[in-house]
């Protein structure tokens, strides 16, 4: 779920001022920007925690630059075929187009007016567009700025729950919260990585409560009770397909469900370990500038919301290959994924 680069912007500030308890590890010889009762900011720090923050701008201003641009191209190609007609723009527009409005029959009924009206916009849209398609291969169109590359980060995973080899040359870190329909969605697409890519690719579980939802921190205090059990897949499952209607009866009723052993539930619930597990990872995740959910880490690499099969398997398939060819090196250092 994507907040707006504004709205965004403001609440990585706060989480930036107001979080931060557990710093990620960063350069020992960066510049000390501040201390707070004696204890240093640093530069690295504040980058670090800028760093989405900042590539999200880029985005926004490559989208409203390539809106733009698109705009302006199209206009241009409209003029250019126009004139070469001899025909005003929209003289030559209405020509174009005309004859499949033309096609939509009249309709008599004024109930069915409306629909007509409808089919006759899509219609009309549809012609535009294929008329733009066919003067821009006319005119050789050509586009030659290119999105902002994502940026790459070093990300802790220390024991969160994970499937795959830890050796695989692939890792995906998922933040993610039990109350999110869009981390719900990407549930079949990552069965679907685990059937396809088997040994090659690892994916960490991280969690992301976001304030909005109201079960998605006491969820994920229970999936980890049921991570010390060993069933965390079996109960991440199970509290996925019972979202988003979730409430305080369901995390017992589904942990008796996978045969954990009730007691040592109950007694993890009450304890502190399962919330200063939740509280870490919401930090970090806060600390890396995250805004919501799902976020994924493709060996560190940064993509937010949902993705596609066909998206994922291509950032996978270019890791596979940079990896065989020795261009990247998967980090080593346990509970970390970089390049």
């Amino acid at each position: 779920m994507r907040m707006s680069p504004a709205i965004g912007l403001r609440a990585t500030a706060i989480a930036v001022a107001a979080v931060c308890l557990l710093p990620l590890p960063l350069r020992a010889d960066s510049p000390v920007m501040a201390t707070v009762g004696g204890a240093p900011i640093t530069q690295a720090e504040i980058e670090q925690a800028l760093q989405l923050p900042l590539y999200e701008l880029e985005m926004e201003k490559y989208r409203l630059t390539r809106r733009r641009l698109d705009q302006m191209i199209v206009e241009r190609l409209l003029a250019r075929a126009a004139a070469a007609q001899g025909q005003s723009v929209s003289a030559f527009v209405s020509a174009e187009v005309q004859s499949r409005i033309a096609a939509v029959p009249p309709e008599a009924d004024p109930a069915k007016q409306e629909a007509r009206n409808v089919l006759v916009r899509e219609r009309a849209t549809q012609a535009l567009q294929e008329l733009v398609a066919r003067l821009s291969r006319e005119a050789g169109v050509t586009v030659t700025i290119h999105p902002p590359d994502s940026p790459v980060m070093t990300i802790p995973v220390g024991d969160d729950p994970a499937w795959g080899s830890p050796a695989a040359p692939v890792t995906i870190v998922e933040f993610a919260d039990f109350e999110c329909p869009a981390c719900k969605d990407s549930l079949p697409v990552l069965r679907q990585l685990r059937d396809l890519y088997k040994d090659q690719v690892r994916l960490v579980y991280r969690d992301f409560p976001l304030s909005g939802h109201p079960q998605a921190r006491p969820a994920a205090e229970a999936a980890h009770c049921a991570h010390e059990q060993g069933k965390f897949w079996a109960y991440h499952d199970a509290l996925f397909a019972q979202a988003p209607d979730l409430k305080p009866s369901d995390y017992m009723v589904l942990a008796e469900r996978l045969g954990l052993n009730p007691a040592e539930f109950t007694a993890c619930l009450a304890g502190t370990r399962p919330k200063a597990a939740v509280v870490r990872d919401l930090a970090e995740a806060q600390g890396l500038g995250l805004r919501g959910t799902p976020t994924f880490f493709i060996n560190g690499r940064y993509l937010a919301g949902f993705q596609s099969l066909e998206t994922l398997r291509r950032h996978i398939d270019r890791e596979l290959l940079a990896v065989g060819n020795g261009a990247r090196v998967p980090d080593s250092a346990p509970g970390t994924v970089a390049r």
